[in-house]
């Protein structure tokens, strides 16, 4: 999942959105280098990332896209979820997404001191354009894998992949409408028992 699904998936919490934010930020053993709250929500973020990759629905998303996006097919699959999640956003969450969007980045950039320079330019870029509550149009899908493409270390064919992805939206709809509420679950149970 990305931003969004994270953000959404942490609650109102700040430690959790702080820490879930900073889960595609920092690497390796945590050892109390933030706040217990915030490595709880790295550790949410963390747990997310494995349930996601592990999911049976997840996987067969994944071998939707044409072979030679495979490699790539989690980032496209995770970009994709957070389009149509904010698509659907009034199914699963009463806020309207532009109000969500604006208090969370506003709640996060609150807590500027606890985020890495990466992690505060993103945020930052975030709030400027207001991103989160864009995030259900399709310019938002070219844009990023536009973006992610060009972050790449080595040369790869996301650039090329929007019309594909684009082309696998209403099956991936359907993936993400029976995945979703069981990752909902999933989060929940995990902050109950952590």
């Amino acid at each position: 999942m990305n931003y969004l699904a994270h953000f959404a998936l942490a609650g109102p919490e700040t430690g959790l959105l702080v820490g879930g934010f900073l889960g595609d930020y920092i690497k390796g053993r945590l050892e109390n280098r933030f706040s217990p709250e915030i490595e709880r929500g790295i550790r949410l973020h963390r747990a997310i990332d494995q349930y996601t990759d592990s999911h049976p629905v997840v996987k067969n998303s994944y071998k939707r896209f044409d072979p030679r996006f495979r490699r790539y097919a989690g980032i496209i699959t995770d970009i994709a979820f957070d389009h149509l999640l904010a698509q659907n956003w009034p199914r699963y969450y009463n806020e309207p997404l532009e109000s969500y969007s604006a208090s969370t980045l506003e709640k996060l950039l609150a807590h500027k001191d606890m985020l890495a320079d990466a992690a505060f330019q993103s945020a930052s870029r975030m709030q400027e354009h207001n991103s989160l509550a864009h995030y259900g149009q399709l310019e938002f899908l070219e844009r990023s894998l536009t973006y992610l493409s060009g972050r790449l270390k080595h040369t790869n064919p996301l650039i090329e992949a929007y019309p594909h992805c684009e082309e696998q939206l209403p099956s991936l709809q359907e993936d993400l409408s029976v995945f979703y509420p069981e990752l909902m679950a999933f989060s929940d149970e995990w902050k109950q028992l952590h």
